[in-house]
C-alpha cells in the first residue's frame, strides 16, 4: 500500500475515533480497535480491549460533560503511527484540557492497536514518576530512572 494512502487511512481512523467520541458512541469508539487493543494513560492503569476503552472514554464524558478536539495530527506510514494533539472542554465551559496521544495501527486491519496518552498538564508535586500506569518502558528501550 502507498505510504500517502497508509497515512490517509490512519487519519481517517484517528477521525472516525474522535467523531464518535463525540457522539459519546462506545460502540463506535471500540470499533476503531482491534479486540486486544490497549490505552496507557498516566496515573491510571491501562484499558485493556476496544469494548473496554469505548466504555471508558463514553463514561468519563457523561460524568464530566465537554468535548474532544482535533488540533493536529501527524502520521508515519512506515510505522503505522500518528501523533494527535487535541484539547478536551468540560461542562463548566471555563476548562480546556490539551493533550497528545500517540496511536500504533495494526498493519493488517488498520485498526488502532495501542494508544498513549499525554497531558499537558503541570506535575503533581506529590508524585516521584508522571508515566503511564503499565507501559513497559525498560523493554521499549526508553530512558528510566534506578
Amino acid at each position: 500500500m502507498a505510504a500517502s494512502l497508509i497515512a490517509q487511512k490512519m487519519r481517517q481512523r484517528v477521525g472516525a475515533y474522535f467523531e464518535a467520541c463525540g457522539r459519546q458512541d462506545a460502540r463506535a469508539v471500540a470499533a476503531c480497535f482491534t479486540p486486544h487493543a490497549v490505552h496507557y494513560l498516566p496515573h491510571h492503569p491501562p484499558i485493556q480491549g476496544g469494548g473496554a476503552i469505548g466504555a471508558a472514554i463514553v463514561e468519563e464524558l457523561r460524568s464530566r460533560g465537554g468535548a474532544y478536539f482535533v488540533d493536529k495530527v501527524l502520521t508515519d506510514s512506515e510505522q503505522f503511527a500518528a501523533a494527535v494533539e487535541w484539547s478536551r472542554t468540560y461542562r463548566q465551559g471555563d476548562r480546556i484540557l490539551r493533550g497528545y496521544e500517540f496511536y500504533e495501527f495494526d498493519p493488517a486491519s488498520g485498526l488502532g492497536r495501542e494508544i498513549r496518552g499525554y497531558y499537558a498538564a503541570a506535575p503533581a508535586p506529590e508524585k516521584a514518576r508522571h508515566e503511564m500506569v503499565g507501559f513497559d518502558y525498560v523493554s521499549r528501550g526508553y530512558k528510566t530512572l534506578p
